[in-house]
């Protein structure tokens, strides 16, 4: 082999090493291991409209290892043909709904069995069918694609619950997830008008959270694939933070999305309610009393602050930001206390 020959092949043998530890160090090293274990099923499936929804029929349990002043939980996740929330596997939805409630975690039940949330409270309060329709990390984008999508359980009343950080959200091409690279989800964009639409997931976030949260590389063609896409979604997720200080774009994605909102609850004869959830006690950005026009609207940050000074039981989880099975309760009996004041069943 001539001096020529030798010197492309080093050079070949340097770049694929540079590579390779490219990758590794990007896609790999520098992501930082989560502190949970899941068993069953995956708990979203990839959505081409939405990016991810829960895993219909599905059952998935959830293992967090203790840590600072919180000790071990498990939590396990049943779903319906819809991927509705339910108690128990097998469950098939109602073709009827009273009751439709969105939105995320809070709503869904983070780290709870479903009887303990506030969605199953009030089905059981007014002895009516709820389908809970909410799921960890949606904002107002994909709560309203939830409905959309369910319209045929044509529900007498439908429940948001928002919190403040649907404000970012609604404007973000990636959903908070555990990991620093992009679990695509749709969102709020401006088309060549300014006018605000709502854009399709970019990519499957899903794949790729769900392999890196098996961790199972061993295939080298495995281990490349999915070491680009990490990449390619970690630089996804910077690109999707641009709109995080532009408040006026947050306050005009909200404004669109609850308009459509509406438009949507009007169309199915409904009612809406939207109730604000605080986190750790902070009060409704400033935006949304501006944009929530006539809609009927509970703020519930007050009621979360007397009950703190009256001594209550925690309503959040502790060493988490999510409400606990008392917050849920207190959630339910003000949003039960609501109903029955409007009359909205």
């Amino acid at each position: 082999m001539g001096k020529r020959a030798k010197n492309l092949v080093l050079g070949a043998v340097t770049t694929l090493a540079c590579l390779v530890i490219g990758i590794e160090v990007t896609a790999y090293l520098t992501v930082p291991p989560i502190h949970l274990m899941s068993e069953g099923d995956d708990l979203v499936v990839f959505d081409p409209e939405l990016g991810a929804v829960p895993h219909p029929s599905a059952h998935t349990r959830r293992i967090y290892p203790a840590i600072k002043d919180r000790a071990t939980f498990v939590f396990d996740v049943y779903t319906d043909d819809r991927g509705a929330r339910v108690d128990g596997p097998g469950q098939r939805s109602a073709g009827r709904a009273d009751i439709v409630t969105i939105g995320c975690s809070f709503t869904w039940g983070y780290a709870l069995a479903n009887a303990d949330t506030y969605a199953s409270r009030l089905a059981r309060e007014f002895k009516v069918v709820n389908a809970n329709l909410a799921m960890a990390s949606f904002g107002t984008v994909q709560a309203l694609q939830m409905l959309r999508r369910n319209r045929d359980l044509a529900p007498r009343l439908v429940v948001y619950g928002i919190i403040a950080h649907h404000m970012e959200r609604n404007v973000s091409a990636c959903a908070p997830s555990y990991y620093p690279f992009c679990l695509d989800v749709s969102h709020v964009a401006w088309d060549g008008q300014g006018k605000p639409e709502i854009a399709p997931p970019r990519s499957d976030g899903v794949r790729r959270l769900e392999q890196h949260l098996k961790g199972d590389f061993s295939n080298p063609a495995s281990w490349l694939r999915h070491g680009v896409d990490v990449i390619y979604g970690r630089a996804e997720y910077a690109w999707s933070q641009r709109y995080d200080d532009d408040e006026a774009k947050k306050e005009e994605a909200l404004a669109f999305t609850l308009r459509e909102l509406e438009r949507t609850v009007a169309e199915m004869s409904s009612k809406l309610l939207v109730v604000y959830i605080p986190t750790n006690y902070w009060g409704p950005p400033a935006a949304l009393p501006r944009v929530i026009g006539k809609t009927r609207f509970l703020d519930l940050t007050e009621r979360f602050k007397r009950n703190k000074d009256e001594g209550g039981a925690n309503p959040y989880i502790v060493g988490d930001g999510h409400p606990s099975a008392a917050g849920h309760a207190l959630v339910a009996d003000e949003v039960a206390k609501y109903i029955r004041r409007e009359g909205l069943l």
